[in-house]
């Protein structure tokens, strides 16, 4: 396994931004003397963090990189701040275009990793839950497999929020991000609306824990997706909002690329 960590300058964001790259390569095991070689390119899968997060945040608290050595693919984490990877063009801070499209494009230019669909998915964990249903959809051309994890599937609410201290459940922070809440209902920043005007919707994958604050609008979603003959799966399982969840349910994700 190869772990990159670097930055690059991308036109979406107007700057450089970091990323780390997990790549399955110089799977070397001295003791038993054997190399396991992956085909090239890669398959890949592009990870989106949660609130408070940044690139780096899956290597310290999962184990996502012996992961990706084990299943032969590649992971692209890339630094989406407090955005929920969405664009903001007033600012030229676009993490839709950059998380859908600019990002494929730039690490693809860089490593061996495959440019076609059905080998390329996106997945993530809270914020970047959301942000992988939405941008998985925007950019459906480009993704074969959605991994929802844990998912803030909160764009049904957030019009109701108030004026809280604490950014979960505040509307200024909401404002900041997604604009008017007025507005976000029937737009590209609502996952329902894509979903209802995608033309070819990847396959999705819905994980969240019984016990987590989010697991109703999850839930919600969910049935959603199969009053529309959705072809989805979704996994209630005992856990919380937490990495242990993320640990154990990422994996799974990757077990079905």
């Amino acid at each position: 396994m190869v772990l990159f960590r670097g930055d690059i300058k991308c036109r979406s964001l107007q700057r450089r931004t970091s990323i780390s790259v997990i790549l399955p390569a110089d799977n070397l095991h001295f003791l038993n003397d054997t190399e396991e070689i992956v085909e090239k390119p890669y398959k890949t899968l592009y990870l989106l963090h949660g609130l408070y997060g940044s690139d780096d945040i899956f290597l310290a608290n999962t184990s996502i990189q012996k992961f990706a050595e084990d299943n032969g693919i590649a992971i692209v984490i890339p630094c989406g701040e407090n955005s929920f990877y969405l664009d903001d063009y007033g600012s030229n801070r676009l993490f839709g275009e950059y998380v859908g499209q600019e990002l494929l494009d730039i690490t693809r230019n860089i490593f061996p990793l495959s440019d076609k669909r059905e080998d390329t998915f996106i997945a993530g964990f809270s914020m970047g839950g959301y942000g992988a249903i939405r941008n998985g959809l925007k950019y459906y051309q480009n993704f074969s497999k959605i991994g929802m994890i844990s998912a803030a599937l909160i764009t049904d609410d957030i019009v109701d929020y108030g004026d809280n201290h604490n950014v979960l459940y505040s509307k200024p922070f909401y404002e900041s991000v997604f604009g008017n809440l007025d507005e976000v209902k029937g737009s590209d920043k609502d996952p329902k609306y894509l979903i209802e005007n995608c033309d070819d919707i990847p396959e999705i994958y819905m994980y969240c824990g019984l016990d987590d604050f989010l697991f109703e609008k999850n839930a919600d979603f969910y049935k959603f997706l199969k009053s529309n003959d959705i072809d989805a799966t979704f996994v209630g399982a005992e856990g919380e909002h937490n990495w242990d969840f993320c640990d154990e349910f990422v994996k799974e994700f990757i077990k079905m690329l």
